[in-house]
C-alpha cells in the first residue's frame, strides 16, 4: 500500500467528519456526534472497500503476468518439441522419396 493511498483515505474520512459536523451545526444549531461517527464509519468503510479492490486488481494483474510468462515458456518448449518431431518426419519422407527415385532409375 502506498502512502499516497493512505493519505487520501485519511483525508476522505476527515473531510466527511468535518463536513457532517459543520452541516449539523449550521442546520440544527447542535451537533449529534452519533451522526458524525456514522459519517466517519461510512467513509472509512468506503475507503477500505476501494483499497481492497485496488489490492485485488493488483493481485489479478500479477497473476495474469505470471500466467502469460508461463504460457510463453510452455509455447517455446512446445515449439521445440514440434520442430524436432517435424524434422524426424521430414527426414523419413526424404528417405522414402530418395528410395522411390532410386527405384524409378533402375
Amino acid at each position: 500500500m502506498e502512502t499516497r493511498e493512505v493519505i487520501l483515505c485519511v483525508l476522505m474520512m476527515l473531510s466527511a467528519v468535518i463536513l457532517t459536523y459543520r452541516w449539523l451545526s449550521l442546520v440544527h444549531n447542535g451537533v449529534d456526534f452519533v451522526v458524525v461517527f456514522f459519517a466517519f464509519l461510512l467513509t472509512f468503510s468506503l475507503g477500505a472497500l476501494l483499497l481492497s479492490m485496488m489490492f485485488r486488481m493488483r493481485k489479478t494483474v500479477e497473476e495474469l503476468e505470471s500466467t502469460k510468462r508461463m504460457i510463453a515458456v510452455n509455447a517455446d518448449e512446445l515449439e521445440k518439441r514440434f520442430e524436432a518431431k517435424l524434422a524426424t518426419y521430414m527426414r523419413e519422407m526424404e528417405e522414402k522419396i530418395d528410395e522411390i527415385k532410386r527405384r524409378m532409375y533402375r
